[in-house]
């Protein structure tokens, strides 16, 4: 059984290697390992099982190993409530679904990289349960899927009696008493918009897990589009003692506008998140924060100077038009792009580096840029530091 020390222990992602090649799943590990990441959570697939049976089961094992060789344990998801809830399924697909739980069990228990065992993601996150107006009979299917996991939950303990057993619930709110009772390690998802909201998630999950005598972990968070930052709930797992799975490694698919930590390259999209798996944290504390200074060694003079000097086309002889020179005006923008960028004083969504960076690809393919639009950026900048300075 998974302790509270392995519990806090835990940096993990989630990630379903289960249906991609191999060369692809070692390669985007290694983007993890990089930050001490190690553990993944995935799902399974009821109905692949169905199709495929021990072919599937096969390269889920081989993923699971794959994984481990990676530097990374695994938790499998069983079912999923949030989509097409196999629970809602009817009774006579039941057995079906017993006989995936134990060929799966069967198939995964002696991996020295199976972590612990999800029986069920998002419970009540589901079409049947959410998209049902009549209060009666939404109460009904939601006892039904509690039903569910209460025969789940021990068929999978009686088939592994090593591994910890948990249910990935929505929030700490969605907790029911008979299944988290039964877990041997309680689990929670965090996608809060504020400090205080998150902070009550945690502590009744916190609460319940001191209720049941067993630990606590959170095992999905992190959305842009929801005003939920990595690093905020990072922070909160560190001050609350609880392991962490974040969702999700790679930046990708339908979520790649609001989760994912890794693109395709091993490049990140937000360097405080990565800061925060490493335990360091953005100040916050106006009265500790120093504020940085561009200008304090004369940088930022000199690189509005550089830009105005590539700017400058003219000459004293009006026969002798000069243009603007490419490469010159490329280094001075990136001059001063460089000091608002680790300065903070300009927005990183997509810094004025990328842009730079792009023109110069253009121009060794032998695709120039307009020279126009090059000028206005490199103005822009310019005119941005000058002004954030007070440079006269």
């Amino acid at each position: 059984m998974t302790g509270r020390e392995e519990c806090r222990a835990i940096r993990g992602v989630n990630y379903s290697p289960f249906l991609t090649d191999e060369a692809q799943i070692r390669k985007e590990l290694s983007y993890g390992r990089r930050v001490g990441l190690n553990a993944i959570r995935g799902w399974l697939n009821f109905h692949a099982w169905e199709r495929d049976g021990a072919a599937y089961l096969a390269r889920v094992k081989k993923s699971v190993q794959i994984a481990y060789d990676c530097g990374y344990r695994t938790m499998p998801i069983l079912f999923n409530g949030n989509g097409e809830n196999s629970a809602s399924l009817p009774d006579e697909r039941r057995p079906a679904m017993e006989q995936y739980v134990r060929e799966t069990v069967a198939a995964l228990r002696d991996e020295p990289g199976l972590l612990m065992w999800d029986a069920m993601n998002e419970p009540l996150c589901c079409w049947w349960i959410n998209g049902c107006e009549d209060p009666g009979e939404k109460g009904r299917r939601t006892e039904r899927v509690w039903a569910f996991l209460r025969s789940v939950i021990p068929l999978i303990r009686s088939l592994d009696p090593e591994h910890s057993v948990t249910v990935g619930y929505t929030t700490a709110w969605e907790i029911e008493d008979t299944v988290g009772s039964l877990c041997d390690v309680l689990s929670f998802h965090d996608y809060s918009a504020t400090r205080s909201g998150m902070n009550a998630n945690f502590t009744l999950a916190a609460e319940y897990g001191e209720k049941f005598g067993i630990p606590v972990i959170q095992t999905e968070t992190g959305c842009l589009a929801r005003s939920n930052p990595y690093d905020m709930v990072l922070e909160a797992c560190e001050r609350y003692g609880m392991g962490w799975f974040v969702f999700e490694l790679m930046i990708h698919g339908r979520c790649d506008s609001e989760h994912g930590v890794f693109y395709p390259d091993g490049t990140v999209r937000d360097p405080a998140t990565i800061a925060a798996m490493m335990g360091c944290y953005r100040c916050r504390d106006l009265d500790v924060m120093v504020l940085p200074v561009p200008n304090r060694e004369g940088h930022a003079q000199r690189a509005v100077d550089a830009v105005r000097k590539a700017l400058t086309e003219y000459t004293d002889d009006a026969f002798d038009y000069r243009p603007s020179d490419l490469e010159k005006l490329f280094e001075a923008a990136e001059y001063a792009a460089n000091l608002l960028e680790c300065c903070d004083m300009v927005p990183m969504v997509s810094p004025p580096t990328a842009q730079i960076f792009a023109w110069r690809k253009q121009t060794a393919e032998g695709h120039k840029p307009p020279l126009s639009e090059v000028r206005a950026f490199a103005y822009d900048l310019a005119l941005r530091l000058k002004d954030l300075c007070q440079i006269l």
